[in-house]
């Protein structure tokens, strides 16, 4: 597949997925619960004369305040928190921690974990008339394989772009973390023995050397006129199946050119 192929079924297949997993990672329940804990927050600056290092930690401040947004407050919403004051931001911490401080070549570095009291925060958000979700991230074992129909194959781990490049642009406030399978010999022989009843198989053997209670398998079919996509979704021990969709080359891909055919 050209990298245009690819990107195009990306996309398509995360708008897919996305309508399927919603419901499951937004919750209004325990709000007054444990802080919300923003990590990794990165931050450098030349060692110079003037040097504070009070600004850099405020500007911390700022960057998890904004991660926190992303992760809390829908896209229409956040035009609404553009300007938010330092002293605002700083009324919502309960606590931050420095995990790690170094100079390299006269710059400093920090990583910061901030941690925002959800009510405070709730509280904030009301004066703005913002409504918002209490995010819940989950870990999903990412099973993706390609069908070739025409040639027979099935493409696990080799010569499947979907595989090499979904993690390719992970952002911290991405509430689903993607863990692809490794590279096992055992598990490719045991998905390729099931070619001819792959829709039924369970991949029950290839799940459970996860310790995942959440997994998604993507069953990409591809022919010279189609791409048909079977999701098989288990979340918490249950199982959705998602309906087929249907891709076809001789209609709008086939004007735009950008069908995922070989």
């Amino acid at each position: 597949m050209t990298n245009n192929k690819f990107n195009h079924l990306k996309n398509l297949y995360n708008f897919f997925l996305f309508l399927s997993l919603i419901i499951f990672f937004f919750s209004t329940d325990n709000v007054q619960g444990k802080p919300f804990d923003i990590n990794n927050i990165e931050i450098s600056r030349p060692f110079e004369m003037n040097f504070n290092k009070n600004e850099v930690i405020d500007e911390g401040f700022e960057k998890a305040f904004s991660e926190l947004i992303l992760l809390t407050v829908n896209s229409t919403d956040q035009k609404k928190i553009r300007k938010v004051k330092l002293n605002e931001i700083k009324g919502m911490i309960e606590t931050f921690t420095i995990k790690e401080e170094k100079f390299v070549n006269e710059i400093y570095f920090v990583n910061l974990g901030v941690s925002f009291n959800k009510k405070k925060f709730f509280n904030y958000l009301e004066t703005k008339n913002i409504f918002p979700s209490v995010p819940e991230k989950k870990k999903f074992l990412f099973v993706p394989i390609i069908i070739d129909e025409n040639k027979r194959e099935l493409l696990i781990f080799s010569k499947n772009k979907i595989f090499d490049e979904w993690n390719d642009n992970k952002e911290k406030f991405h509430l689903i973390e993607y863990i692809l399978p490794s590279e096992d010999l055992e598990d490719l022989n045991l998905i390729m023995n099931q070619f001819d009843s792959i829709e039924e198989y369970d991949f029950k053997e290839v799940i459970d050397k996860y310790y995942l209670e959440d997994s998604i398998i993507a069953l990409i079919f591809k022919n010279e006129n189609e791409v048909r996509v079977l999701s098989r979704i288990t979340i918490k021990k249950k199982h959705y199946f998602e309906k087929p969709i249907f891709f076809s080359f001789r209609n709008e891909f086939k004007k735009n050119n950008k069908s995922i055919k070989n």
